[in-house]
């Protein structure tokens, strides 16, 4: 079982280190607040810093990403352009800062078990940089008051950076020996550097998918990723939050809620998706992951803000929601998204093996939910679930899309598929303020445009242009 962690003391850190800094100066890609103590900064330190700024890029990042996907919508109407400016502050001055400076220290000091931990971390908050604004500033990023204008990399570089920092994360933690090894500081896996191998082979998989249309990388090398990754849901990269430390579904939507400063709720789309309307089977998670006793009735009814005809929403994210739930983790990436992986990569090959994982992909979310063991095999055993063990790619992404609820990856496998309305059959984007594709893209911050224009002119692209990775 994974260890509930109190780790405020990580977040005065932060506070501190970001605090001592003018804010005239610079603050977006180029002032270096986690740098200025750095002789002082130990490893021990930085890591759980740096574990808890990349949970909170994730959370941020779905707060907005589930709504362009339907998880989820907001009770004060539908979204418009977003720019998601907070994350890319953060994932510059509390995560790549940090985990530079990590990665600096260990090597100097001997000690690769924390640069790979960093190196592995680098590659997420990559991944959420590049797969948020596409281009963005990288080779010449994190260099302080030396370049306050840097350069920005393309897509594809980005990409190549993360993949070559996910190798370096591989031969890192393979070392024989490490003068500094970390344990409670690493509020993820509490030390085992198996499941951190675990987690750098299973974010290839991860990666590799999102290029495998562009012909990058073939079915077998994703599967062998896929076989280096997770065994189970133990292995799960995700954070536990505690009585101190809130889980931010918890604090910022659950809390919210019950004073009556309504956030986000249920999307209609998911909740027709489980509760029979657009597949005439429900879903036993969906009592768990949904929340009616506000609503004083039984029946599931997601949000469409967007729709002032559809019915009233019934579903809640309130505490006794398991993803709200003051004990939830954020759930970075799961064993159930590894199996969905493999099943869609295994499908044109090898049907069985696509079969075994997209069961397994199911099965694996409800016993991490606590679906009663009577239900999920019901579940499972039922014609439109089983399908006679010939999954397609329709029913493969449903399920996936169901099991990440509340995880950013919804939006890059919609994004990849195109938001195909024969693989998310029932998906339907309104035409709003003439508007009637859904968003491929956060626009890029102000700050940016302010400051660093010259460099990002000719990478601006309009919110509902393709990116590089899904062209």
């Amino acid at each position: 079982m994974k260890r509930k962690y109190r780790f405020y003391g990580y977040s005065l850190l932060i506070v501190y280190l970001l605090t001592i800094t003018s804010c005239d100066k610079f603050l977006d890609v180029n002032n270096d607040p986690t740098k200025v103590q750095e002789d002082q900064a130990r490893l021990n330190v930085l890591l759980p810093t740096a574990i808890e700024a990349t949970s909170a890029s994730h959370y941020s990042s779905v707060f907005t990403a589930a709504r362009v996907t339907h998880q989820v919508d907001h009770v004060a109407g539908y979204y418009t352009e977003f720019r998601m400016e907070s994350n890319w502050s953060r994932i510059y001055l509390e995560t790549l800062n940090t985990l530079d400076l990590m990665v600096s220290k260990a090597d100097d000091e001997g000690s690769p078990y924390y640069a790979g931990i960093a190196r592995t971390l680098e590659a997420i908050n990559l991944g959420l940089l590049t797969d948020t604004w596409e281009d963005a500033p990288f080779t010449e990023a994190l260099r302080g008051s030396d370049n306050i204008t840097p350069a920005y990399d393309s897509q594809e570089a980005i990409y190549n950076a993360i993949f070559s920092y996910l190798d370096d994360a591989i031969g890192y933690l393979g070392q024989s020996e490490s003068f500094n090894v970390p344990g409670a500081d690493d509020m993820i896996y509490d030390g085992d550097l198996s499941k951190w191998l675990k987690l750098a082979h299973s974010l290839k998989a991860r990666y590799m998918l999102h290029l495998m249309a562009k012909g990058t990388y073939s079915a077998s090398e994703i599967l062998a990723e896929v076989d280096a990754g997770f065994a189970s849901n133990d292995d799960n990269f995700e954070l536990f939050y505690n009585d101190v430390n809130l889980n931010p579904l918890y604090n910022g939507v659950a809390l919210s809620n019950e004073t009556g400063n309504l956030t986000i709720t249920h999307g209609k789309y998911l909740v027709d998706v489980m509760n029979g309307t657009l597949y005439g089977l429900f879903d036993p998670r969906l009592p768990i992951i949904a929340d009616t006793t506000g609503s004083g009735g039984t029946s599931y009814e997601g949000l469409a803000s967007y729709d002032p005809g559809s019915p009233p929403h019934t579903c809640e994210l309130s505490r006794n929601a398991w993803y709200s739930s003051i004990n939830a983790p954020i759930i970075m990436m799961s064993y159930s998204e590894l199996k969905f992986i493999e099943a869609e990569v295994a499908l044109s090959s090898d049907v069985p093996r696509a079969d075994a994982a997209y069961l397994e992909g199911i099965s694996s979310n409800m016993d991490m939910l606590g679906v009663a063991s009577v239900d999920r095999d019901a579940y499972l055993t039922d014609p439109s679930v089983a399908l006679g063990g010939t999954p397609d790619i329709e029913h493969i992404m449903k399920e996936k899309y169901v099991a990440l609820f509340l995880n950013f990856e919804v939006w890059n496998d919609m994004r990849r598929h195109h938001f195909d309305p024969s693989v998310y059959v029932g998906f339907v984007e309104p035409n709003l303020d003439g508007r009637s594709e859904p968003a491929e893209r956060a626009l890029y911050p102000t700050t940016e445009q302010n400051r660093n224009e010259s460099s990002l002119s000719s990478h601006q692209r309009d919110f509902t242009a393709s990116m590089w990775k899904d062209q």
